[in-house]
């Protein structure tokens, strides 16, 4: 009985720390909304995958894992309203260290989106 309680105990924190493990090592995107607008979606199109995001609702942030991308190259990203792209843009995306990396996009209170990597 014992030794099962130790091996249900040693399975749950392997899986514990693995968990831990994906979310700061994994490449993700944080999205946040400044702005007291509503929007429709926004994509970030990198390398090798595209991502989207459904309605970005005013004064919130979102969060996406992406699967790296092992690509130099150009990702370009897009924010639509009533089914219009109202802003959008380019940004390098080189394929260094993608382990923890995190693609911030903001949509300042103007409307106006900063990237930072």
């Amino acid at each position: 009985m014992k030794n099962r309680y130790k091996i249900v105990t040693l399975l749950l924190t392997l899986s514990l720390f693995a968990g831990v493990g994906y979310y700061l090592i994994s490449p993700k995107s944080i999205i946040t909304n400044l702005s007291t607008n509503s929007y429709d979606e926004f994509n970030i199109s990198l390398p090798t995958s595209r991502i989207s995001i459904g309605q970005i609702k005013a004064n919130s942030s979102y969060t996406i894992f992406y699967s790296r991308q092992r690509k130099t190259g150009i990702g370009k990203y897009s924010l639509m309203a009533n089914n219009l792209e109202i802003s959008g843009n380019e940004f390098p995306y080189t394929d260094g260290t993608e382990f923890g990396r995190v693609l911030r996009f903001t949509i300042e209170s103007n409307g106006e989106i900063s990237v930072a990597d």
